[in-house]
């Protein structure tokens, strides 16, 4: 697991892949971006942490700039909502699953905060990201 914290001694699982695009770098019909968002829950704060990883090789002299990383905390709260959700997908791992988790929650990821100035970045805050349910029964970023 990557440096995603949601509180100081986290104990992630891994929950759903969210969404995926593209093909990993390397590997037969990769055609420059691969990026993918998964969703994991601690089971030493009850919270969860989104991570969201992007592959783009499209500049083939700046290696530096081919894989971003994003991640969010959410708060315990806001799991009760998606652990509901999680237990109801027939297909965790398929980001194409057309369950309300993968059709709300993987239609995109979490506002993404401005980039972080604190290096190494694992120590920079985490921001948080929160979840509503719509009148539509769709969970939401918010």
């Amino acid at each position: 697991m990557t440096t995603a914290r949601c509180c100081e001694s986290p104990a992630l699982s891994w929950l759903a892949k969210l969404a995926a695009r593209g093909v990993p770098h390397g590997h037969a019909g990769h055609d420059v971006v691969h990026d993918y968002t998964v969703l994991s829950r601690c089971g030493a704060c009850g919270g969860g942490v989104v991570e969201h990883h992007s592959h783009d090789c499209w500049d083939p002299g700046d290696h530096s700039s081919w894989s971003m990383y994003w991640w969010w905390r959410v708060d315990p709260a806001d799991m009760d909502a998606v652990l509901e959700l999680a237990a109801a997908c027939p297909a965790p791992s398929d980001p194409e699953c057309d369950c309300r988790l993968h059709r709300g929650l993987g239609a995109e990821t979490p506002p993404r905060a401005a980039p972080s100035r604190e290096t190494p970045y694992e120590r920079a805050p985490v921001p948080s990201a929160k979840v509503r349910v719509g009148t539509d029964g769709l969970p939401r970023w918010a």
